[in-house]
């Protein structure tokens, strides 16, 4: 049962907005027993979910429309997972009443949707942010400390892959429900690109394509995002009965990374290069290309911390509770918001 924190400060007491696959499988399943939250009230238009949750979670009301909970005065978080067009005006209608909101991703359909959301939150002297829980994936924060360190020397390359084939046929699919793979996994992997760039990026390109899947919404996304001497590469595809590569792909100058879980890792010490000089002349032997034998070292790193989840809501009770600064604010946020609009208006397919 949820209990006062070390400090004496309460739980924070939440309202579910949603109860689809991540409403229900993500932050209900994880608020019904978190220490310092309580999951007071949700909302869902079809009867039979709103009374699973009344028998099944322990909540107090179960509410047919969302301004009913907009109204409960002892809601103090919202959280809005429901299909991702709607997502700004619950949001502002969240923030206006008086509440806390943390948004599903993608946080809303457009940058200036997010300006609309930030904007409100001050107003109303709240927080806004958007559950971005892929910046506390363990792999993830093993690829940070890769590029950032000096193990496999400056690195130059990144490629995040998600690769599966799946002809999906749900209200993902279609463009006026905010759907399609960009909105999907887009702001996960967008969102990671744009951290390991320090925050922005200097070039941009975008294939969108429908390629298996119902609906008219992108069903296969790459994107690219360069900065300086970095490129980060997504490829996000929905038609590959193959798998054509690991999730992560991460190259130096003096070695690499590869997987996911585990992380194979193959590098050398920076020792163990001496300089090399070019030569004009005609190659020894017609051979071409570098024969010497390195010392090459490899190790697997498997990645392991806390659920993602869990960061996220304990970061978020901090911020509520104790002023600490929002982990996933939402002006970072707005950033990937942008690279989603900018392929969306520069690369979309016809429809």
């Amino acid at each position: 049962m949820a209990g006062a924190d070390r400090t004496g400060a309460s739980p924070v007491r939440v309202g579910v907005v949603g109860l689809g696959r991540s409403g229900w499988g993500i932050h209900c399943a994880y608020l019904a027993n978190a220490e310092n939250f309580q999951l007071v009230a949700v909302v869902d238009p079809l009867a039979e979910r709103r009374q699973e949750a009344l028998d099944t979670l322990g909540v107090e009301r179960a509410y047919e429309r969302p301004e009913e909970l907009f109204a409960d005065d002892s809601v103090e978080l919202v959280v809005v997972a429901t299909p991702s067009h709607t997502h700004k005006e619950l949001a502002v209608q969240a923030l206006k009443a008086g509440k806390h909101v943390q948004v599903e991703k993608p946080m809303a359909l457009s940058a200036a949707e997010v300006d609309e959301m930030i904007e409100t939150a001050q107003r109303a002297g709240k927080l806004v942010t958007c559950f971005q829980n892929r910046r506390a994936d363990p792999d993830f924060l093993e690829i940070q400390k890769l590029v950032a360190g000096d193990l496999l020397g400056r690195v130059f390359f990144v490629r995040i892959g998600n690769y599966s084939y799946n002809r999906r046929r749900d209200w993902q699919t279609l463009r006026q429900l905010g759907g399609g793979m960009l909105n999907n996994w887009g702001p996960h992997r967008i969102d990671q690109a744009l951290l390991l760039l320090g925050g922005r990026y200097d070039e941009l390109f975008c294939d969108l394509q429908k390629t298996v899947s119902a609906g008219d919404a992108e069903d296969h996304v790459k994107v690219t995002l360069k900065r300086d001497n970095l490129v980060v590469d997504i490829e996000i595809f929905s038609a590959c009965p193959l798998r054509p590569g690991p999730t992560w792909t991460v190259i130096g100058e003096r070695g690499m990374a590869v997987g996911e879980k585990p992380l194979t890792v193959k590098w050398v010490e920076k020792e163990a290069l001496p300089p090399i000089e070019a030569d004009p002349g005609a190659a020894p032997g017609r051979r071409y290309g570098a024969s010497e034998e390195l010392p090459w070292q490899v190790k697997e790193i498997v990645p392991a911390g806390e659920s993602p989840t869990k960061v996220l809501y304990d970061h978020l009770y901090q911020s509520i509770r104790h002023g600490a600064p929002l982990f996933v604010t939402p002006e970072s946020v707005r950033a990937q918001i942008e690279v989603l609009d900018r392929c969306r208006t520069t690369f979309a397919p016809a429809p």
